[in-house]
């Protein structure tokens, strides 16, 4: 058996979380429309296989982690149910200020420095370190938290999620960013809804029995 509770409920999650406006949504669509597709696609790949980077950590840390000690489970639960509560909050009380999706003027890069510059935005982002570790756990069953595989299948869904939508943003380009600019209401309940998603999440961590 793979160890996953509720892989429906996961993907759900994750395609709500990606698709709502962030930094590497920002960083796909303006290169794409700046330096061309190619540009976009090369950056998309690069934050894609960042997801992989903090995947292969949390995997290998989570399992080490909680096979030591009740008490490192509940320190790990604890945090990161804070931490998805804490992200909940700031999406349903943001502003309904929208991002600006444009053109930005930049020097032209070769497609290798678009790919590692996008890797290493991801990579290097402790934000998304933190929420892997709080997010991954609370699909995996209680019987296999120990087992880095579970985790790792986890990651690769939300990396071909990830992949998918990002290839998709730099190829449409302009017409993406444009829909963006248009309806003021879509970045807005996005975050609503991946605010309530958070909020849920967390809860759900803070229940969760070692």
């Amino acid at each position: 058996m793979t160890g996953i509770d509720n892989l429906s409920a996961f993907v759900l999650s994750a395609v709500i979380i990606i698709i709502t406006p962030g930094i590497d949504t920002i960083l796909v669509l303006t290169r794409s429309i700046s330096n061309g597709k190619k540009a976009g696609i090369y950056s998309a790949m690069g934050v894609s296989m960042g997801l992989l980077v903090h995947t292969c950590a949390a995997a290998l840390g989570l399992s080490l982690i909680l096979a030591k000690s009740a008490l490192a489970f509940m320190i790990v639960k604890y945090l990161g149910a804070a931490y998805l509560i804490y992200m909940g909050y700031k999406a349903l009380s943001s502003k309904t200020e929208k991002t600006e999706f444009k053109s930005a003027p930049m020097r032209y890069k070769g497609m290798g420095k678009m790919f590692w510059t996008a890797f290493l935005s991801d990579v290097l982002n402790p934000k998304i370190a933190i929420f892997f570790l709080a997010f991954l756990p609370q699909f995996i069953l209680t019987s296999a938290r120990h087992d880095p595989f579970p985790y790792l299948i986890l990651g690769v869904v939300i990396f071909f999620i990830a992949l998918i939508w990002c290839v998709f943003l730099a190829l449409m380009g302009g017409s993406v960013a444009r829909l963006f600019n248009r309806n003021a209401n879509a970045e807005n309940w996005l975050n609503k809804i991946s605010g309530c998603i958070f909020v849920v999440l967390g809860i759900k961590v803070a229940l969760t029995k070692a």
